[in-house]
């Protein structure tokens, strides 16, 4: 998910993370799945630890982009679901069935929420560039990565391109995907029958004037191992 303003990307330089002791603190952390009543994380302690992996990736500029991302992943696997902020969420794009969306911290880190409806389906959209993680909290919903097969227009212009289709994972509550600016960039959620809540984790990054956009696409196209759709920008909602 996203809203104005998007996430931009800046050049990094694979390094192993222990290479950076700031975040050392983080390698205790247990692996996703294994979390206990004892090792429950509070949403605002979760967002202060965020914060401080996101200060040192961006200050320190040497972390793996994966790298970072799986310690989000390992953080998130021990978060209160209990502890989430509920607040109204605001109605995103007019779709039906509908999608809600609103900020629930900033920092180095930009926590944005999102429900799905019963059968919501939130449109293809990319993140170019930015590095998010997506964390189901309730009920469950498909989510499916593209990324972007050759060249393509500027996000939100005219013309069409292809892209691939790299990964699709049924989220549930504690289970998260993610995406960078070189890996799976764009994303797409569909809603099950009880809906979905989740929260997408956003690192600010140094903006260069990219700029994202919702996807319109051809389904079903090229079936098969390396499914290839036809796409094209349609600009933002609303726009």
């Amino acid at each position: 998910m996203t809203e104005p303003n998007s996430l931009p990307g800046i050049h990094v330089e694979r390094r192993a993370l222990l290479q950076l002791p700031a975040l050392g603190a983080a390698l205790a952390l247990p692996r996703p799945g294994a979390r206990t009543d004892e090792s429950a994380v509070a949403f605002d302690a979760y967002t202060e630890s965020a914060d401080s992996l996101a200060a040192a990736h961006l200050e320190g500029g040497r972390i793996d982009p994966d790298v970072y991302l799986h310690h989000l992943a390992a953080l998130g696997s021990r978060l209160d679901v209990g502890s989430v902020p509920r607040p109204e969420l605001g109605d995103f794009g007019g779709y039906e069935p509908a999608i809600g969306i609103r900020p629930v911290a900033r920092g180095k880190v930009f926590v944005i929420m999102w429900r799905l409806e019963p059968g919501a389906f939130f449109p293809p959209h990319n993140h170019t560039p930015g590095y998010v993680y997506s964390l189901c909290l309730e009920g469950a919903c498909w989510v499916r990565h593209f990324e972007i097969d050759g060249e393509a227009p500027a996000p939100g212009t005219e013309g069409k391109f292809q892209m691939r289709k790299t990964q699709a994972r049924l989220l549930r509550p504690g289970i998260g995907t993610s995406l960078t600016p070189e890996r799976d960039n764009i994303h797409t959620f569909k809603a099950g029958p009880e809906g979905a809540l989740g929260i997408d984790i956003n690192t600010s990054l140094p903006s260069e004037g990219e700029d994202w956009s919702m996807i319109e696409y051809e389904e079903g196209k090229r079936e098969g191992f390396d499914k290839r759709y036809e796409a094209r920008w349609i600009g933002k909602p609303g726009r």
